[in-house]
């Protein structure tokens, strides 16, 4: 993930990308994921702690801000496209196809 800038470009949905991303900006908006578990977020134009880790729904994305806690459920398809769904609570209804740029 680290190197490149990512961009949501559509919801998924069984695997495959669909219709419009249904995730939070600040994860569809434009994401770069650097060294040291650091991603810069274009809609908060700051760095969010992140890191991922394996529990018992698959692999998770977690970010963390000053005010924000998210996490999402990994299915990695290629090198430069990244499958992302909501893992907990209202966040479960989201979905989003991101894509390096």
């Amino acid at each position: 993930m680290i190197g490149g800038y990512w961009v949501g470009t559509a919801g998924y949905k069984d695997g495959k990308p669909v219709g419009e991303p249904y995730c939070l900006p600040l994860v569809i908006e434009g994401i770069e994921f650097k060294e040291d578990c650091v991603v810069y977020v274009e809609d908060y134009d700051e760095d969010f702690e992140y890191w991922l880790e394996k529990n018992k729904n698959g692999m998770v994305l977690n970010f963390r801000g000053e005010h924000h806690y998210i996490s999402y459920i990994v299915d990695k398809i290629k090198d430069n496209e990244i499958g992302l769904v909501g893992e907990y609570g209202v966040q479960k209804k989201e979905s989003c196809y991101l894509e390096r740029k």
